[in-house]
């Protein structure tokens, strides 16, 4: 009887360890598929970035000065890429030599020559090492932001080029595995990020996206000191809850990644085949924690 005992005392600890661990690594491979999506993004956002930084009108209007005849240019750019592969949520960007603003794509207030040295790392960074650039970056809004120096004949520095992106194609990629997101910007940060003060909050943060999944954002509210806790993932429902930091260009925690998804199916922990990367971010099995680098 004692061994008996002992016996089922250990099987009951294996199957509780055993189950965690398969809980682990459903997470785990969901946080991938959300990261791998991320990367992505970034990758297509920063090539897009230099194709452009080589455009010869782009740089002719920054050496002349002409504002109207690069705005021309990125408005045919833009129309080519929403024709061609359907995809409207790019804005681009292109800034002074002096990292002032120059043109704008989707702006059409009197903006030219705003300075943006202040509050933006992105741009700083890539005038200093002559290197295209890409991140989550923090500036009026939380975005995807690619950034490519521009160089003239003489091969000195005259500008850059930005290609601005939001997270509307990485959702819509994420419903093809079931996932939800809602992207989060802590509230600490609103004074940078301005033109999110009238978005959607949510606890201590503003949803960053005008367009957000309600379901998610009703499920979560109801549930709100999960932001709180320490855990990295909850059951909330029939669903799981998944707090990814997200990190933005020289500081660190600027706000979350809500990732959902299903608990089970057939009474099994689902699985995708993904391509595991884990040099793109820190997974602790143990203190429950993913790192997006």
């Amino acid at each position: 009887m004692t061994i008996l005992l002992i016996l089922f005392v250990f099987y009951n600890r294996y199957e509780t360890y055993y189950e965690n661990e398969k809980i682990d690594s459903y997470i785990s491979k969901n946080v991938d598929i959300l990261n791998d999506n991320l990367t992505f993004e970034k990758q297509y956002a920063l090539s897009l970035s230099l194709f452009i930084s080589q455009n010869q009108i782009i740089k002719k209007a920054l050496h002349t000065d002409n504002q109207s005849l690069a705005l021309k240019e990125l408005d045919r750019f833009t129309k080519g890429i929403k024709k061609s592969a359907g995809i409207d949520n790019i804005e681009i960007q292109v800034h002074t030599k002096n990292l002032e603003a120059f043109a704008r794509n989707w702006d059409s207030s009197d903006y030219k020559g705003a300075k943006l040295s202040s509050f933006r790392r992105g741009l700083v960074k890539v005038k200093k090492t002559k290197e295209p650039f890409v991140s989550i970056e923090l500036g009026k809004r939380l975005n995807i932001k690619a950034i490519s120096p521009i160089f003239n004949n003489k091969k000195e520095f005259i500008g850059s080029i930005e290609i601005i992106m939001n997270f509307k194609n990485i959702e819509k990629r994420l419903k093809k595995f079931d996932l939800k997101m809602l992207a989060l910007l802590d509230k600490k940060f609103i004074n940078i990020a301005i033109d999110l003060k009238n978005h959607q909050k949510i606890g201590d943060f503003y949803i960053v996206d005008k367009v957000y999944s309600k379901k998610l954002y009703n499920k979560i509210v109801k549930q709100i000191d999960i932001f709180r806790s320490e855990k990295f993932y909850h059951k909330v429902d029939n669903k799981i809850i998944v707090l990814v930091p997200m990190l933005s260009v020289g500081i660190q925690d600027v706000g979350l990644i809500v990732l959902c998804m299903n608990t089970k199916h057939n009474g099994a922990y689902m699985n995708y085949s993904v391509d595991v990367d884990n040099s793109n971010y820190e997974f602790n099995h143990n203190m429950r924690e993913v790192i997006i680098k």
